[in-house]
């Protein structure tokens, strides 16, 4: 699933928050949700936190910014599941990590959505409009480039395979 747009919830007196009717169907084999790297909380399908979790672990322990990465993700990783009402609990930590009040901001980002306080995002949102032009011109450097594939056409003449 990819996951897209921007969804006005909020966060009631349990700490529990509703993901967006469009995306429960990719939670019902549980959910994560971890610290994200801009103050929000980054919500996983439990596919995508092995994938996510896999290319931090597979990183040297011998490099110090690799240590304080896996510390950041890791620590602040939490499992669960959705509730018949598609709620799911956002921990007290991450709660206080993103400074999330009772009004949120659930925003799909491709492969995995964030939950952003209304403030945070509404400052996100103003430098992404503002920089629209050069995040795409900076995208190039951001994606590698799509794999060119060498197409060979054979033409079947008489029984004899010819390359063109």
């Amino acid at each position: 699933m990819i996951f897209a747009g921007e969804y006005e919830h909020r966060i009631d007196p349990q700490g529990r928050v509703a993901i967006p009717a469009r995306f429960k169907m990719a939670f019902t084999d549980g959910i994560v949700l971890g610290r994200a790297y801009d103050n929000c909380v980054v919500v996983y399908t439990p596919e995508e936190w092995d994938r996510a979790a896999s290319e931090i672990s597979q990183q040297p322990s011998t490099s110090a910014s690799a240590r304080k990465l896996a510390r950041l993700t890791f620590s602040g990783a939490f499992a669960g599941t959705l509730d018949r009402s598609g709620r799911v609990v956002v921990p007290v930590q991450l709660r206080e990590y993103a400074g999330l009040d009772e009004d949120v901001v659930i925003v799909g980002t491709g492969r995995f959505i964030e939950i952003w306080s209304v403030a945070a995002w509404a400052e996100e949102r103003r430098v992404l409009d503002t920089e629209a032009t050069d995040i795409a011109e900076a995208a190039s450097q951001i994606t590698p480039p799509v794999e060119q594939t060498q197409v060979v056409i054979r033409q079947f003449d008489n029984d004899v395979e010819t390359d063109e």
